[in-house]
């Protein structure tokens, strides 16, 4: 079959009302007059995880959860392409000598720690297993539960002529002892300071008093003597001001106690009495300086436990 001619073709172009453009002879061609190729558009880098990093950059284009943006996480892997498997992450090891749960000498930060190690620090002593936080045990002299404060199991030595009741820190603790022989009361209490009270009274009204030891294994001790206050103003009815016995209670405004003396001294009625305290006690008898028909007193003092 013929081929139509090129001028019946442009014939037909415009017959139809389509426009025809003159072409440029050297549009699509190179210098060489080969016609050129589309250039090719620029390949993306491939990503074959999603995770928005390319290959090259990407430590592992496989797994989404590793690229250099991830949080690094104990679990064998380097999550976050930097060259080390789980780094900086993972718990605070420490040491633990007495083998108690409770650690003191920072050891590393690890996903998993040294034979032997805890990961709970706060010992206070890791020679000793009965001491570490929240430790029930009391140890005397030490600070059996790291809270910062010893733990001391206090003696105190007391006696009244003739009754009386003692208290610490604004809880009575029971009867006092007797003027003859006295009595030992034993209690722990914590580093600080703290409130003893003595509420006396005298039955016969003839001499009221009242004597105190109190000491601690470190050989501290602390005695009734005239730094001692009484209230000026007892109330007789046994009931007393209240917080008498308390921390903080504001005593400014009480007396200083009246000195009787010492244990063993001729000038008053108690000679060698009361037998329970320890030999060469510095304690001493104290009271008011009211007349002896006012027989019911409250006497307090502060002391501060190392």
């Amino acid at each position: 079959m013929n081929q139509p001619s090129a001028s019946l073709l442009l014939f037909a172009a415009l017959a139809s009302g389509c426009t025809v453009w003159k072409s440029d002879p050297t549009e699509g061609s190179d210098d060489s007059g080969t016609a050129s190729m589309e250039s090719p558009t620029t390949a993306t880098p491939d990503d074959a995880d999603g995770d928005g990093w390319p290959a090259e950059t990407d430590c592992d284009d496989t797994n989404a959860e590793v690229n250099p943006d991830a949080g690094e996480r104990c679990n064998g892997i380097d999550d976050d392409c930097n060259g080390a498997v789980d780094d900086s992450v993972g718990e605070d090891w420490y040491t633990d000598a007495d083998a108690d749960s409770y650690g003191k000498v920072f050891l590393e930060q690890a996903c998993e720690g040294p034979e032997g190690a805890v990961s709970v620090d706060g010992d206070c002593n890791d020679e000793d297993p009965t001491v570490h936080p929240w430790s029930e045990n009391l140890v005397d002299g030490q600070d059996s539960d790291c809270n910062g404060k010893k733990d001391w199991l206090v003696t105190i030595v007391h006696a009244v002529d003739d009754a009386g009741e003692l208290c610490i820190n604004d809880e009575t603790l029971g009867a006092t002892g007797g003027w003859v022989d006295g009595a030992v009361t034993e209690l722990w209490l914590a580093s600080g300071t703290h409130t003893i009270g003595i509420h006396g009274w005298d039955t016969g009204r003839v001499i009221t008093a009242a004597i105190a030891h109190i000491g601690i294994s470190d050989g501290s001790v602390w005695v009734t003597d005239g730094t001692w206050r009484y209230d000026p103003e007892p109330d007789q009815d046994g009931v007393g001001k209240m917080g008498w016995c308390g921390t903080g209670f504001d005593d400014s405004e009480w007396d200083l106690a009246l000195d009787l003396g010492p244990i063993g001294d001729p000038a008053n009625p108690w000679g060698p009495s009361p037998h329970l305290f320890p030999e060469g006690s510095p304690a001493r008898w104290i009271w008011d300086h009211f007349p002896v028909d006012l027989n019911t007193q409250y006497l307090r003092s502060e002391f501060v436990l190392p």
